[in-house]
């Protein structure tokens, strides 16, 4: 196209202003305004308004503003596509370079075998400045990583690995470690799963162990969470009470005072509580005694309730006799009252 005037321009400006007041694309407000525009730009280039020629090669001013538009973002995609050849050309490695890294990535291999782990990542770490495409360098720069304990920087190369080909399965794997050795069972669990989803039919032993190792973790800690969380249940001793507390029928718990005479035999010979409460001369004596305090003076008249109570060293009352007192706390007695149960810690 000819070189454009400033006349054209300003035609063409007058042109698209009439044509936008005749199609009534703006509100009948504002067209006397643009008829004063269009007075006011005419003059001033000294053009005619009502010329109707073509100018700017017969395209309206729309239409070469939407061109410029549509040239300016065709330029923008050239040039994208043009940066990315070349930063593609620029990581391109060539096969020299690469025979270099292969050879650093075997010496830091052999490194590993005799577990010197700083010089496998050194190894690894020139490597990767010769090939920063390779996914094996940096997956094996994690696993040393990871043996030297720096778990944080294994995740980090597992990552980018990943990240350069989700398909190489081995980099998921020395994620999940890092990850199970940082704390974090679920993300290694998680990474372990990918690792199999990218084995598919052929899974290997390593992930399958790392992932249910990683898995079980979770379920522990789940379960540990879990049981926290429960209300505790109240033990035996809090509930019965510490020491005799109330039987079935409200009578007293003889079985508490198996511990105090020795177990399942009683003191001086005496059999085991479990026959005494077998002998309904004492069963009937320790019944009335829990319905009527009072009777317990009349208790020791049964003799063979006061052969248990001097056997049982209940002994030291006035004349002989034995300490009632005593027998009366076995039974539920005392100030507290026959039958309660329970006992005030």
């Amino acid at each position: 196209m000819s070189s454009v005037s400033n006349k054209d321009i300003a035609l063409s400006i007058v042109q698209f202003l009439k044509q936008a007041v005749a199609d009534k694309q703006v509100a009948e407000d504002y067209a006397e305004s643009l008829d004063v525009a269009i007075d006011c730009i005419a003059d001033a280039f000294e053009v005619n308004q009502d010329d109707e020629s073509k100018v700017l090669g017969g395209k309206s001013l729309s239409q070469l503003i939407e061109a410029g538009l549509a040239s300016k973002s065709s330029a923008s995609a050239t040039a994208t596509a043009s940066a990315s050849t070349t930063t593609a050309a620029s990581t391109e490695v060539d096969a020299e370079t690469k025979a270099k890294a292969d050879t650093l990535k075997v010496e830091g291999n052999r490194a590993m075998a005799t577990k010197d782990f700083p010089t496998a990542i050194a190894k690894y770490t020139a490597a990767i400045e010769l090939d920063g495409s390779n996914v094996v360098y940096l997956s094996n720069r994690a696993a040393a990583y990871s043996s030297s304990q720096q778990h944080e920087k294994a995740v980090v190369d597992a990552e980018k690995a990943i990240e350069l080909n989700p398909s190489f399965s081995k980099a998921y794997s020395r994620l999940g470690l890092a990850k199970y050795a940082l704390g974090d069972p679920k993300s290694a669990m998680d990474a372990y799963k990918r690792g199999l989803d990218v084995e598919g039919d052929n899974k290997s032993d390593a992930m399958t162990k790392g992932y249910e190792t990683a898995k079980s973790r979770v379920e522990e800690e789940l379960e540990k969470s879990i049981s926290k969380s429960e209300p505790e249940t109240p033990s035996e001793s809090s509930s019965t009470g510490s020491s005799t507390g109330a039987g079935a029928g409200g009578l007293p718990d003889l079985s508490s005072f198996a511990n105090m005479f020795g177990g399942a035999g009683g003191a001086g010979g005496m059999p085991p509580l479990s026959e005494l409460m077998n002998n309904p001369d004492i069963m009937q004596a320790a019944n009335r005694m829990m319905q009527d305090p009072q009777a317990l003076s009349n208790l020791m008249s049964n003799p063979a309730v006061r052969q248990m109570a001097q056997n049982f060293g209940l002994g030291g009352g006035a004349g002989g006799a034995p300490d009632l007192s005593n027998l009366a706390n076995m039974f539920g007695g005392g100030a507290g009252g026959a039958g309660s149960g329970s006992h005030e810690e």
